[in-house]
Order: C-alpha cells, then structure tokens, then sequence
C-alpha cells in the first residue's frame, strides 16, 4: 500500500501561489484604508466648515471660535473629528474667512498621502505629491 499525501514539489507551488496573490492584495488593501481614511478626513472637515458656519452666522466673524484664539486644533464647539490618523485644526480665521486644515499623523498608515484643506469659500485642497503647497496640478479639489 501507498501512503497519500503532499509530495515537496506541490507544497512549494501552493506556497507559491499564496505568495503572488499576497504580493498583489497586500498594496490594494492598504490604498484602499488609505482611502477611506482619507474620505474620512474630509468628512470631518466638512462638518467643521459647516460648524464654522453656523457659528460666523451666530457671531458674524469666523474668529475667536477655537478654544482661546482664533487658530489650533478644532475644540469640541466647533466639532468633534471621528478621524484618528489626521489632526483637524483651524489654521485661518479672521473676521472674513476661515482654513482648516487635516494634517496627517506621522507614523500612521496615510502619513505620506498629503494634507487635506477646506476653507470659508468652499474650496477643497489635496496636497497629492504631499510636497507641503497647493500649488501642483490636480490639487485644487478632493478626489480620489
């Protein structure tokens, strides 16, 4: 009688099979959390700006809204971010107009993807090549 069972050769390509599907769905999983971490942060940067909003209705200045002063890292009055891998601060706010800005977090999964700003007229701002400025093409808006 013969005993049944895997010869070297077979485990070797099983292994390295598993090998090239890891190989292509470890990157397409972590853009995709970078992603939805990334729509995240623009989600809470829009309930910001809108909180900045109904607050300037209420107050008739975008200024004086964030904790003692009028810029640094959103207070519960304006809004609460529900992002953990971006900080969300205000980093303009006169009487006339306001920035805010999600920076992300240094060592977490989006830390090279760029920052993130909306401000009082609507605008949306990627930074894509995650170069500090606003100033390449294509990151004049969100979008993914």
């Amino acid at each position: 009688m013969r005993s049944r069972g895997f010869t070297l050769i077979e485990l070797l390509v099983a292994l390295a099979i598993m090998a090239i599907i890891s190989a292509v769905a470890v990157p397409i999983y972590t853009q995709y959390s970078v992603r939805t971490q990334r729509t995240n942060a623009e989600k809470d940067l829009m309930l910001c700006g809108q909180s900045m909003e109904r607050l300037a209705s209420a107050t008739f200045t975008y200024a004086g809204h964030v904790g003692a002063g009028d810029t640094g890292v959103v207070t519960p009055n304006i809004c609460v971010p529900t992002t953990t891998v971006y900080t969300i601060a205000v980093t303009v706010a006169n009487a006339n107009t306001f920035t805010i800005r999600a920076t992300p977090t240094v060592g977490s999964l989006v830390a090279t993807d760029g920052l993130l700003e909306v401000d009082a007229s609507g605008a949306q701002r990627w930074d894509r090549s995650n170069d500090g400025d606003f100033l390449d093409a294509d990151e004049a808006r969100w979008g993914h």
